[in-house]
């Protein structure tokens, strides 16, 4: 056996004493640099306890200030769970989980929960607790908009080219003329005083012209049509419908905030150039800064600050600019190279984030305003029937005739009809917009709410029943094996409202 010229003969490491020696050493370090300090604080604390309070004349004793963080983290606890519990549920009996989360949010409000336990209701949800909601709701809708952005087909849209631009368009025209004439019987009984004819009835127009891309896009995935020729034609549908209302919506907003028609000239003409300075301009030098960037050592971490930074840059922008925030979070989502693999990964990140934690809060918020029992009046229920069917016949009818016409069979122009009817969280955010600009009113949101739950609801029992997964398909479809399995991989690899 050879010797270990480092050991000493009592088989210890040289240069080392003894553990007794150790451990006296550790007393006596602990003894003075750890109690010693803690018994002359206390020293001094003592001495500062005895020395006397100045007293202010005239001046009041604070209130002690409420534990808001912990009032959060309670109504947090109750939001996540009761929209993963209702979104499980949901998915069980094969519908989207967005259809649970939504129906978790008005269970939480004061229609159901508030109802049957108002005292809990409001030691769960009180007052000071809602807006720091409605807070962190926002944030959650714009960082959702950027994943809308991010998720456009931008390739598809440029191989469909003008067959699914015009059925797309039309999906939105027939419902916008249908729901622009519903808004004009509606506005003696729901328009808001002090608000103007013209943001109204845009507004309950456009709400009834929306068609929810990101829930289809899961829709379609569960069905296995995602990759198919109608399947892709319904997605690309969708995403011109999506720009052209976000678009509208930035008018609409424009409008709602400037009193000249002068001022809603000047916003739409500012947002129309900060969005070809985005698209001309930032988006080749940002996939240039993200390629140095990634290919430096430790580049995640400054890629997902600048993705950051220019996601919230961009909605303040459009803010300042007299257009919604969620805009210019979109608009950025849209610019975002999507050939970059930390760009994915941040959105896998931003997702869940996003769809777990931050949009639950804003089902609630939702939830929270809306009033189902102003909808179960007599004259409420004839005008909730009054816009499902004028949403469900504008939608389905108008992309109907617009596929037809493009030389789509019957079943298969009724079957995009179905999808551009879905309409999900999309139109929720849309609905909030309206809401807090005072274009609409309470009872007006409790009635698009819930024809936005009958549709969404309605989209997947529908598409099983005309069967479009047993169409026939051409040779080689309109995706390449390649492109499907990529659009496959974006819209339903994660979990998607």
């Amino acid at each position: 056996m050879t010797h270990d010229p480092s050991l000493s003969v009592a088989g210890e490491p040289k240069g080392e004493p003894p553990p007794s020696r150790s451990t006296a050493r550790a007393v006596v370090s602990y003894g003075l640099l750890v109690l010693v300090p803690l018994a002359l604080a206390l020293l001094l604390l003592r001495y500062g306890i005895a020395h006397p309070v100045k007293e202010t004349a005239g001046a009041s004793k604070p209130s002690e200030p409420a534990d808001l963080f912990g009032q959060v983290m309670v109504a947090g606890v109750v939001v996540v769970a009761a929209a993963g519990l209702m979104g499980l549920a949901a998915r069980a009996v094969g519908q989207s989980p967005v259809v649970g989360e939504i129906l978790a949010g008005l269970l939480l409000g004061p229609s159901v929960f508030g109802a049957l336990a108002p005292g809990v209701s409001k030691e769960v949800f009180p007052p000071e607790v809602t807006p720091v909601m409605n807070n962190l709701a926002q944030v959650g809708v714009v960082f959702f908009m950027f994943l809308i952005g991010l998720e456009m087909p931008l390739t598809m849209l440029r191989r469909l080219g003008g067959k699914v631009l015009s059925a797309g368009h039309a999906a939105l025209a027939v419902p916008f003329l249908l729901g622009m004439s519903t808004a004009l019987w509606l506005r003696d009984d729901y328009q808001p005083d002090g608000v103007e004819s013209t943001p109204f009835l845009l507004f309950v127009a456009l709400s009834v012209s929306v068609t929810a891309f990101p829930v289809l896009a899961r829709i379609l995935a569960d069905r296995e049509l995602i990759g198919t020729r109608l399947g892709a034609m319904g997605l690309a549908m969708a995403g011109v419908g999506d720009v052209t209302a976000w678009c509208a919506l930035g008018v609409v907003v424009a409008e709602a905030r400037n009193d000249s028609p002068l001022g809603v000239l000047v916003a739409v003409v500012e947002v129309v150039a900060f969005t070809l300075v985005l698209w001309f301009v930032v988006r080749p030098a940002l996939a240039q800064v993200l390629r140095v960037l990634e290919s430096r050592r430790g580049g995640v971490l400054p890629v997902g600050m600048l993705i950051t930074s220019f996601v919230l840059i961009c909605a303040v922008v459009t803010n300042v600019l007299g257009v919604h925030a969620i805009f210019g979070a979109f608009l950025a989502g849209v610019v975002m190279p999507r050939s970059s693999r930390t760009v994915m990964d941040f959105a896998h990140r931003t997702e869940g984030l996003a769809l777990w934690l931050l949009l639950p809060f804003f089902f609630a918020a939702v939830g929270l305003q809306t009033r189902l029992q102003s909808v179960f009046s007599l004259s409420a229920l004839g005008v909730l029937g009054l816009v499902l069917l004028v949403a469900v016949v504008g939608k389905i009818g108008g992309t109907y005739a617009a596929a037809r016409l493009a030389g789509e069979g019957n079943r298969e122009s009724l079957g995009l009809g179905v999808m551009m009817n879905c309409r999900g969280l999309t139109e929720l955010v849309v609905l909030n917009v309206g809401l807090s600009l005072g274009v609409i009113d309470s009872r007006l949101f409790a009635v698009l709410v819930v024809m936005t739950l009958v549709t969404t609801v309605a989209t997947d029992p529908l598409l099983r029943l005309l069967r479009l997964d047993q169409l026939p398909q051409p040779p080689g479809g309109v995706l390449t094996p390649a492109e499907a399995s990529t659009q496959t991989q974006e819209t339903a690899g994660a979990r998607r409202p």
